[in-house]
This record gives C-alpha cells, structure tokens and sequence, in this order.
C-alpha cells in the first residue's frame, strides 16, 4: 500500500468516524459533542437555515440562531431518537471531501399536554420515522476533519401511532437513555 493509499484511508476513516459522531451526540443530547463536528463556520441547510454551529449567537429555546441550538429544540419534543446510518460515500479532494451517507430516523413525539411537546403535537405520542441523506462537504483544516456544509435531503417520512408491545417489559437499565445515564458513557467503567 501506498502512502498516499494509506493517506485516503485515514482519511476516509476520519470522515466516517464524524459522519457516526453526529449520530451519537442527537441520539444522546449530547450538545458539546454534536458542535465538535462542525468548523467553527460551517453552513446548514437541513431543517434550518444558517450556521451550524456557533456557540457564540445569542440563541434561546424557541429562537434558535444556529442549527444546534434548532437541533436540541426539535429533539427535546421527543422522548427518544433513533438515527441509523448507513451507505457513506466520500470523494476526496485534496483538504476537501463531499460526501453522501443516508439515514433513516426514528422519533416519538411527545403527546399534547406534555410541557415539552412540540406546538404540532397529537393528542397521543406519535412515532415519527423519516429518511433521507446527508449530503456534505468536509474540510481538512490543521489536519483536522469537520463538516463545513451539510444539506439534508428527505426521501421518505411516516407519522403513525406508536407501537411499544412488549418494551417496557425490558429492564430499565437495559433500556437507551438520554444524556450521561446511557451506558456508552459509563462502558469502561461498567466492563472492568
């Protein structure tokens, strides 16, 4: 192998792991980590419109100025999220990568009467299900990766009534949750 070869490799490995980072950090409100993946100047066009992340805008609940701010809005309407990735192209360009990876999500929405939901909320809790693709450009900035520009396209969504036969039966400490109390935040400690 070539050290170019291993070059784009490592690279392409780069890109992937922060393609999967940005999944983790919606899934488990994770706001520090989700404004990791994106240079300080990014763009975003996926649900809003604007700056990705910049911790600096003076944003509040309801009035978000960047999209994470939007993000931890939106996410705070459901009890529980689910974004699975999968086919991640990427063509290298230099310091520059464009990307294409889809996704399908999972949402419960909160019901109407819950002080969290969401002003569309439904009588009931909804299971909101939608996929689509991240198309994005990454750059390589003091040899560090981040998404400089997302768009997010939607090819297909579903709201139903939620279907949750059997789940509460599972034990809770076996059950994902939300922020630190997730056992991905405690696994080296819980596996010695």
């Amino acid at each position: 192998m070539s050290e170019q070869q291993l070059r784009e490799l490592l690279d392409k490995q780069a890109i992937s792991d922060l393609i999967m980072t940005y999944a983790r950090a919606l899934d488990r409100l994770d706001e520090a980590l989700l404004r990791s993946v994106f240079h300080p100047d990014s763009q975003h066009a996926h649900g809003f419109v604007g700056p990705s992340s910049d911790p600096s805008l003076p944003s509040k609940p309801g009035a978000p100025l960047d999209f994470v701010a939007f993000a931890f809005d939106v996410l705070r309407t459901h009890t529980r999220t689910h974004h699975q990735l999968g086919n991640i192209f990427i063509d290298l360009d230099g310091n520059d990568a464009y990307t294409e990876t889809y996704f399908s999500a999972y949402h419960r929405m909160r019901a109407k009467g819950d002080p969290l939901a969401a002003e569309n909320a439904y009588d009931t809790e909804m299971d909101f299900l939608v996929g689509g693709r991240y198309i994005d450009r990454f750059q390589k900035r003091d040899n560090v990766w981040k998404i400089s520009h997302r768009t997010g396209l939607t090819d297909w969504m579903r709201v139903e009534p939620p279907s949750t036969q059997g789940f509460y039966d599972i034990p809770a400490e076996l059950l994902g949750q939300r922020g630190p109390e997730d056992l991905v935040f405690r696994a080296r400690e819980a596996y010695k």
